[in-house]
């Protein structure tokens, strides 16, 4: 384990915990935690606050481990999630194959307006070794999708990936997006207000004392 890992599994109980019990049950799914602090009931609150949640396809842009799109295989006929965290995406999909699910496709990419490669590290548990590992950066638009509803959530790239998404915006998906910044909120709403998309902000203190703020556009 890393010097940082190990800090974090004594200082923060809920990562000690996941990290004790590798996984956990919620919703009447199998969830594996192991290596996050993070809960399986995450952002329960702002599911509850998309209606519907349901439809066609429901694509999940900075999926993390999963918890918005593992429940959306219920309600939506297809699930598209995309994590570039290469740790992140391996407990995703990890989850994906104990629940043994057959409508979700993940992606180890990140998605902005441009194409390309991106580098990211990793530090392997066992030999503590720093690797990297390159991984496709896409537009949303280069995938030819069809959502009914879109989920961003990429620390601060959020414009960026609508910028990439000129094309899925024309067939009119519902959308929410977390922001993290004024300024990035400013962008996001500009934008997509002149695509004539009505939008519904809703702020949040997180469990980090920070204000979370969530765009929810129809």
């Amino acid at each position: 384990m890393t010097l940082l890992r190990t800090a974090r599994v004594l200082v923060r109980p809920r990562y000690r915990l996941n990290w004790i019990r590798g996984r956990c049950k919620a919703d009447g799914f199998v969830w594996y935690v192991r290596g996050t602090n993070f809960s399986a009931t995450h952002e329960d609150w702002l599911r509850s606050l998309v209606h519907p949640f349901d439809g066609e396809l429901f694509v999940d842009v900075g999926a993390h481990i999963g918890t918005w799109a593992i429940r959306a295989t219920r309600t939506f006929r297809r699930v598209v999630a995309f994590e570039p965290d290469i740790e992140t995406n391996r407990m995703l999909r990890t989850s994906v194959e104990m629940n043994r699910l057959p409508n979700i496709s993940v992606y180890s990419a990140a998605l902005s307006n441009t194409a390309g490669e991106m580098i990211v590290s990793t530090r392997n548990r066992i030999s503590r070794r720093e690797l990297e590992h390159r991984i496709p950066v896409r537009t949303l638009d280069s995938f030819k999708l069809k959502p009914s509803l879109v989920k961003i959530d990429t620390e601060g790239d959020e414009f960026l990936v609508l910028q990439g998404a000129v094309e899925t915006l024309e067939r009119r998906p519902r959308i929410v997006v977390e922001t993290h910044s004024l300024g990035s909120s400013r962008d996001v709403r500009n934008y997509l207000e002149a695509r004539e998309y009505s939008i519904r902000e809703i702020r949040r203190e997180n469990r980090f004392n920070m204000i979370q703020s969530w765009l929810v556009c129809d």
